[in-house]
């Protein structure tokens, strides 16, 4: 129970009420990145909140505007449940401010032109002429042998990690500039998408937004791949076609990253795995909790659901559940795509690895350039195999003390 009572003043200066459905709206903190689904009553008193009535005159002045009594102290302890608002007592510390990513704190009027109508015709128009120029020259379109870019196999798959995680910000950093522009702050954190660990923009904030001003930032980080992707694929047609000349190394350097490109590009469209299509298709299909609603549709067929899952699943919005009835289908092929792809390469490619690692750690003298080589050969593979376990550990710790 919160510290509030029918005498309090909720704080509830930062709310946002947006009418969603006909008798359903989204109220929420874009500070915090909560938001709820409430009725018409429930954005009624958030209102009144808003204008400084306590909870007992909000209550009374529902209750003459409908002729239905109100229970405004349960509703405003679901509100602090669910952390939308603040629920200690008017005379207590104000809580401290979120922190963001310093990226999403630039102002707005000058980031806004990066995402105007002149900028995603250019992101386009990169994907596009990408494309016409793999469909020109076959020899260009990605393969798996581009990550080895030096006869040093350590060297190569080295440096293929460094790049991979520098452009992998550079994908985030779009979502934060493109919140930016919308006004929504965001947050950097370490996350998983089934078996891979990813790096991931919270953009939360942006459901207090029209669904038509969600898809830019939604969009961003596949815009800015878009362009990279360009860039690195340019050069090598022009070098193909004999107009340029470039060095044999920086020809391999590029084919390299047209690899990570395409290959994040690609990953993006698995919209199972909650990537930015999948916020897409959320929004462009009107969905609140999609991804779970699913999840425990299917659980339920293959064992008995908790109390709390079936009534996450009985209070669903018919929305959720009519596209789930198609989203599952997508889900299970995933997961199945998902086996496959770790016992069929993942699985390989870590003996190999590590195989390799400990062939270099055992014949390279000590501390020998190669032997270090290994070392961070071992590092990488290490962290990549480790860390989805790491954020499973990590978010169930969170869960459990939320609880608590």
């Amino acid at each position: 129970m919160s510290g509030l009572g029918l005498d309090s003043r909720p704080r509830v200066g930062n709310l946002v009420v947006r009418q969603e459905d006909e008798d359903e709206y989204v109220v929420g903190d874009p500070a915090t990145g909560t938001f709820v689904v409430v009725g018409e009553v429930g954005a009624r008193l958030v209102e009144l909140f808003a204008a400084g009535r306590s909870v007992a005159e909000a209550a009374d002045e529902v209750e003459r505007q409908t002729g239905e009594p109100v229970d405004a102290l349960d509703f405003v302890e679901v509100l602090v449940e669910a952390g939308v608002i603040d629920g200690r007592p008017d005379d207590a510390a104000a809580a401290p401010p979120a922190r963001y990513w310093s990226v999403s704190r630039i102002p707005a009027r000058l980031v806004r032109p990066l995402f105007g109508r002149v900028a995603w015709t250019g992101y386009v128009a990169a994907l596009l002429a990408t494309l016409v120029m793999f469909a020109a020259e076959p020899s260009l379109l990605p393969h798996y042998e581009d990550t080895f870019i030096f006869p040093d196999v350590v060297l190569s798959l080295l440096i293929t990690n460094v790049v991979v995680v520098v452009l992998t910000i550079v994908h985030e950093v779009w979502h934060a500039l493109a919140g930016a522009a919308v006004g929504v702050p965001s947050r950097l954190r370490v996350e998983r998408r089934g078996i891979f660990p990813v790096l991931e923009t919270d953009l939360t904030g942006l459901w207090a937004l029209p669904p038509e001003r969600r898809y830019g930032p939604f969009l961003a980080g596949m815009a800015i791949d878009s362009v990279l992707l360009f860039a690195a694929v340019a050069p090598r047609f022009a070098w193909s076609r004999g107009w340029v000349e470039l060095p044999p190394e920086l020809v391999r350097f590029l084919a390299m990253v047209v690899f990570s490109q395409a290959v994040k590009l690609a990953f993006q469209t698995l919209a199972y795995l909650r990537t930015d299509m999948y916020l897409v298709m959320a929004t462009a299909t009107g969905c609140r909790n999609l991804h779970q609603i699913t999840r425990l549709s299917l659980k339920r067929r293959i064992r008995r659901l908790t109390a709390e899952e079936n009534a996450i699943l009985h209070n669903a919005h018919g929305t959720d559940l009519r596209v789930s009835r198609w989203y599952r289908l997508l889900y299970l092929a995933g997961l199945i795509w998902m086996i496959w792809f770790a016992i069929h390469f993942l699985w390989p490619s870590a003996k190999v690895t590590f195989g390799w690692a400990a062939g270099v750690l055992i014949g390279a003298p000590l501390a020998s350039a190669y032997w270090w080589e290994g070392i961070a050969l071992l590092v990488f593979a290490s962290f990549n195999i480790l860390l989805p376990l790491g954020v499973i550990v990590r978010n169930r710790r969170r869960t459990r003390k939320a609880l608590a």
